[in-house]
């Protein structure tokens, strides 16, 4: 594959750091290997944390290349959604795990729909709370066999929130590779860094240590949280 066919557009080999604006100009020359970037390990160098905030962040995205897996029957989506299959064409459908985790407690969750078939395109799940609401859309289409209890999804941390049927092309057509990903992740985790090294001064008393984070809305603002969320589901 030539150089050209690799990537579709300037987005495309944008470094991570340019696309969280930490900086406004650097093209990636290695291919996305950040850990082999020694540009990265500068840029991650120059933010330090006060008190546990370094740990929760590093907790929330600490996903190894090993631990997510890529082959039937999961699959992932860039709209923030996973499935798992476990008949024929029926799946489980969820949020992706350290998603869960960012989304503030006590946030409502409910279904935008109540149709039985949903488009690709289409708006699947809302989730809202004081820091306003985003909209999850479906990345394929389906329709629902079961809609689950979405309290689960808090309280027992499944992330499961309903049992769906979709054509095997719906699935394998949409979902993304561990490469797309794994480059999301990692570019979500240093523009999260980035954030909280600006908002130091927001909600100090989350900071001490001594108590689990779980309002990032708190620290961050709950315009600059509600856009980092729709992100995750974009």
């Amino acid at each position: 594959m030539t150089e050209p066919e690799k990537y579709k557009s300037f987005d495309d080999i944008k470094c991570h750091w340019m696309k969280c604006r930490a900086i406004d100009y650097k093209i990636c020359d290695k291919n996305f290997e950040c850990e082999n970037c020694d540009f990265d390990k500068h840029m991650l160098s120059g933010i330090k944390l006060k008190g546990n905030v370094q740990d929760e962040i590093e907790n929330l995205f600490d996903l190894g290349q090993h631990t997510v897996s890529f082959t039937h029957p999961n699959y992932h989506f860039s709209s923030g959604v996973m499935v798992r299959n476990f008949l024929a064409n029926n799946y489980y459908l969820g949020i992706e795990p350290f998603i869960v985790k960012f989304i503030d407690k006590h946030s409502l969750l409910r279904y935008s729909t109540s149709n039985d078939r949903v488009k690709k395109g289409e708006p699947v799940l809302n989730i809202s709370n004081g820091w306003g609401e985003v909209n999850v859309l479906s990345p394929f289409s389906f329709n629902f066999v079961e809609k689950l209890d979405m309290n689960s999804i808090f309280s027992n941390r499944l992330h499961w929130f309903a049992i769906i049927e979709a054509e095997r092309h719906e699935i394998l057509g949409n979902s993304i590779n561990k490469k797309s990903y794994f480059n999301k992740l990692y570019e979500t985790k240093i523009q999260l860094k980035n954030l909280m090294k600006t908002s130091e001064g927001v909600g100090e008393t989350m900071y001490d240590g001594g108590a689990v984070l779980e309002n990032w809305s708190v620290i961050l603002g709950n315009n600059t949280y509600r856009n980092l969320l729709e992100k995750l589901f974009s």
